[in-house]
Formats: structure tokens, sequence, C-alpha cells
């Protein structure tokens, strides 16, 4: 299966979504990318949009390659076989931390948009993203939500790979993926478009779902 843009498998998602959420729920999306996917589930649900400001964790020694995650709380998830792997020292490691701890708070103050646990705790949460190749950015998304005391936590994504599907069925209340694969490359080769998502754009979508969301 192959998704037209981000847009179109939200609203696929939110087909796949709609017999099994029970309200009331937040919908935690995860910028940037997760944020378009997520806004069709906002306008179907009439749920409130909230972010999840996590991100994973690279060195200028391998950029693409990513070896944990880190949250807004400073939480972090490091895979140390990949730190092993890249040769990083406690300080490099330390050093990405503080990259995009920085880049987290630049994107708070840049939204202006309550993170996921202004809404918590309480309602159920649906943790979105564009996809899931190795899951690390989900999973400290998880775990982020599980402190803060959520009814119960579906991760919904309209592609994830074989590994991170297994991961997530164990470790979440629900577990919701359009394309499972056990051979998935990345998370671009499941959209016709996959262009980058700006901050102009998230803050139109965080506008746009404002009027969904009930008051």
């Amino acid at each position: 299966m192959t998704f037209r843009n981000r847009a179109a498998a939200g609203l696929a998602l939110a087909d796949a979504l709609a017999p099994v959420l029970a309200p009331p729920f937040v919908v935690g999306a995860i910028p940037r990318g997760g944020v378009t996917v997520a806004l069709p589930l906002v306008e179907r649900f009439h749920a409130p949009l909230a972010l999840v400001y996590a991100s994973k964790l690279t060195s200028p020694v391998a950029p693409e390659f990513a070896f944990g995650a880190l949250d807004e709380d400073g939480e972090a998830h490091v895979e140390a076989e990949s730190v092993a792997m890249l040769g990083l020292s406690p300080e490099d490691v330390e050093q990405a931390k503080a990259r995009v701890g920085g880049e987290i708070q630049r994107r708070m103050a840049a939204y202006g948009a309550p993170p996921l646990g202004a809404h918590l705790p309480g309602p159920g949460v649906v943790l979105v993203d564009d996809g899931l190749a190795t899951g690390l950015t989900m999973r400290v998304a998880l775990a982020y939500a599980r402190r803060h005391g959520p009814r119960d936590v579906t991760v919904a994504v309209p592609c994830a790979s074989a590994q991170a599907a297994r991961q997530f069925e164990r470790a979440a209340d629900r577990f919701v993926s359009l394309v499972v694969d056990a051979e998935f490359q990345a998370v671009g080769q499941y959209y016709l478009d996959f262009s980058p998502v700006t901050d102009d754009e998230v803050l139109a979508m965080l506008a746009r779902a404002a009027p969904a969301s009930p008051a």
C-alpha cells in the first residue's frame, strides 16, 4: 500500500480507528510529520490535538542513524549497541541530548501548543506519527504518555516495520498500522509525496485543529 501523502494516510488511519476508539481521548502527534497524519483524526473524532515533543538522538558521525530518542521532560532512551557501533563517548551522547533538547525547546516555543501532558491524567491517548522504522521516537513518546497517567494508549501509524510492530503490539494497549512490512526500509517509501513539513505548516494545522476540538 502506498499513500498519496500524509493527509491521505491520516484519512485512511481514521477509518481504521473508528471501530476501536472509545472517547474521551486525546490525539498526540509527534511533530512535524505526525501532525499532518493526526489532523484528519482530530477532525473526524472531534478530539483535542496535543503535540508530543520527542525526537531522535543522532551523531554528526552518522546523522541519518538514530541511536536513541529524547522527550520534552529530558527523559531519553539510548541504544547501547548503537552507541558502541558508532564509537560514541558518554560526552558525545550528552552533547546529542543537549542539541536535541534545545530543538525540542525551540519547537515548544515556536508552536505554542500545550504538550500532551497538559491533557493528562485522565483520557485515553492516541499517539500518531507518519510511520515507524526503528520506533525509537515512538518508544519515548509512549513512555512519556504512560508517566502522565492516561486511561490507555493507542499507537497508530500508517506504516511500520515488522520489528516496530512487534514492539508496540506488546508495549501499547492497542497498536494499529495500515501497513506492516518485514522488508521495511524507510517511511518515505510508502508515500508518493513525502515532502518535509515546515514549522509554518504545523502552525496552520494547529489553528485548523482548534475548532475541531471540543471546547
